[in-house]
């Protein structure tokens, strides 16, 4: 049509002066939905670290208190085998005194029985020679014959039959051997 006019109103209508603030406002919204998307983000993030910092401060926190617990025990059982640790050392020193009393014992109840030994054997070898003596004696006397009884037999008969009765001891003597000494 060839109208200045409906020229320039086509331009004007075709210019929309809101396109401009339209496009803002939708570059404005993106933004904002950025921004939002990583604030929530940075909030999954902090909400996740705070339950796993909450969750491993428990569990520390159970680990300290298991711990002061076991230190607790092993303090009282320490206590506790620190006196029978004393208690046992006192019994200690008790035994070795007593032991110390009983080798004294022993040592003078040794030197009596040293002395006994040597007593009893010299007085073995002096048994051992009364029993020769008497052995010739009636050896030489049994020789010689002198000594017979009514019916005709000798002292070297009567010895042997002596050897075959068994010995029982002189039943009315109290002592034995021993009185003959005092």
């Amino acid at each position: 049509m060839g109208s200045r006019y409906l020229s320039l109103a086509a331009s004007h209508i075709g210019a929309d002066p809101f396109v401009k603030v339209k496009k803002m406002i939708k570059d404005m919204i993106v933004k904002l939905m950025e921004e939002a998307n990583a604030e929530a983000d940075k909030n999954a993030y902090c909400t996740t670290e705070l339950a796993t910092n909450k969750l491993t401060r428990e569990n520390k926190q159970s680990e300290v208190d298991e711990l002061s617990a076991n230190i607790e025990k092993k303090t009282a059982e320490s206590t506790k085998l620190a006196e029978e640790v004393a208690q046992l050392s006192g019994q200690v020193a008790e035994l070795k005194g007593q032991q110390d009393e009983l080798t004294q014992l022993r040592d003078a109840e040794k030197k009596t029985n040293t002395a006994t030994i040597a007593d009893a054997k010299v007085a073995q070898i002096a048994v051992e020679k009364a029993t020769k003596v008497l052995k010739d004696f009636f050896a030489s006397a049994a020789e010689a014959s002198l000594l017979q009884d009514a019916s005709g037999n000798g002292l070297q008969q009567e010895m042997s039959e002596a050897v075959r009765a068994p010995y029982t001891g002189q039943q009315a003597g109290s002592g034995g051997i021993w009185a003959c000494w005092k």
